[in-house]
C-alpha cells in the first residue's frame, strides 16, 4: 500500500516538473546563467575585447566602494525610485476610487490610462523631450502665450531628475492601475452591502473594504514597481543622458557607460557594479516581502 502511494506520490512530482521545465529552462538560460557569468567577470580584468584578461578577485569591489561616482549614483537611484513607486501608487490608488465598477465608461479609461504603457519608453521619452524642448517644444510656447517662461527642465540639475520621473509616472501608473483594477473587482460585493448597511460612506468602504481586500496586490505592484525603478535605464538615457553633471546617473546607466560607453571599456568593473545592484535588489525584494507584504494577507 506504502509503495503505491510513493509511485503515485512520484508520478504528481514528475508531472509537476514537466509542466515547470519550460519556464525553468528560460530561466536557467536567461537568468541563472547571465548572473553567474556576470560574478565570474567581476573577479576578471577584461574588456570588451577580451584582450589581456586577467584574475582581479575582489579588486573591482573595493575599486567600486571608493568610487564617487558609485555612491552618486546610488544616491540618484534610490532617489528616483523613492519617489517614482510611491506616486505611481498613489496616482493609481486615487483614480481606482473612482473606478470600482465594471461600467463600459469605467473600461474605457482603463485602455486609455493603460496605453500609455504599451508604448516603447524610448519613443515615450523622445517625445517628452520634445514637448519640453524651450527651443520649439509645444509646452514652453503655450505657457509662453500666457506670460510664463518655462525653464530647461532636462538642463536643470533641480528639475531634470523630476521631470525624468514625472514622464515614468505618467507612462506606467496605467499598468498599476490595471492590475489594481483587476483585484478590486474581485473583491465580494457582500462586503460592500455590509458596510454600507453599517453606515460607510463611499471613502470609508474604500479605505476599510478595498483597500484590505487587494492588500496582497498592492505589494505585488510595490516589489514589481520598485524593481523596475532600481534599474531604470532608458528614459534617462535618452532625456538627460545622466547629466547635467551626472544629476541623474543611476547606476544602470553608470554600468553602461564603463562598460560599453567610455575606454577602456571594463566589463570587470562594470560587472562588479550590476553584482552590487543585484544584491541590492534582492535584499529590499526580500524585506519587503517577508515583513511589509507578506504572503497570505486579508486579500479577500
Amino acid at each position: 500500500m506504502k509503495v503505491k502511494k510513493r509511485q503515485h506520490r512520484m508520478e504528481h512530482q514528475v508531472k509537476a516538473y514537466a509542466f515547470i521545465a519550460p519556464s525553468l529552462l528560460i530561466l536557467t538560460v536567461f537568468v541563472f546563467i547571465p548572473l553567474a557569468g556576470a560574478i565570474g567577470i567581476s573577479l576578471m580584468n577584461i574588456d570588451i575585447y577580451m584582450k589581456n584578461i586577467s584574475f582581479a578577485g575582489i579588486a573591482n569591489y573595493i575599486k567600486m566602494f571608493q568610487d564617487e561616482r558609485v555612491a552618486n549614483a546610488t544616491f540618484h537611484t534610490f532617489y528616483f525610485a523613492l519617489l517614482e513607486v510611491p506616486l505611481q501608487m498613489i496616482v493609481a490608488l486615487l483614480l481606482l476610487m473612482f473606478m470600482l465598477r465594471n461600467t463600459k465608461l469605467h473600461k474605457l479609461l482603463r485602455t486609455v490610462f493603460y496605453l500609455p504603457y504599451v508604448c516603447s519608453m524610448t519613443a515615450v521619452s523622445i517625445m517628452w523631450s520634445m514637448l519640453l524642448n524651450t527651443h520649439y517644444g509645444m509646452l514652453p510656447y503655450l505657457l509662453g502665450k500666457i506670460g510664463i517662461t518655462m525653464p530647461n527642465m532636462l538642463s536643470s540639475t533641480t528639475w531634470a531628475m523630476p521631470t525624468v520621473i514625472f514622464v515614468t509616472v505618467w507612462k506606467g501608473f496605467g499598468y498599476t492601475l490595471t492590475i489594481l483594477s483587476a483585484a478590486a473587482l474581485g473583491v465580494s460585493e457582500s462586503l460592500y452591502e455590509a458596510a454600507e448597511i453599517d453606515g460607510a460612506t463611499g471613502l470609508q468602504k474604500f479605505f476599510y473594504v478595498t483597500i484590505p481586500g487587494i492588500r496582497d496586490t498592492i505589494g505585488f505592484c510595490v516589489v514589481t514597481t520598485l524593481i523596475m525603478a532600481l534599474q531604470v535605464f532608458d528614459q534617462i538615457y535618452v532625456m538627460t543622458g545622466g547629466g547635467p553633471q551626472y544629476a541623474t546617473e543611476t547606476l544602470v546607466g553608470y554600468i553602461y557607460n564603463r562598460g560599453f560607453q567610455t575606454a577602456p571599456y571594463d566589463l570587470g568593473y562594470a560587472s562588479a557594479i550590476a553584482v552590487y545592484l543585484f544584491c541590492m535588489i534582492a535584499i529590499i525584494t526580500v524585506i519587503l516581502r517577508k515583513y511589509a507584504f507578506p504572503q497570505g494577507g486579508d486579500e479577500t
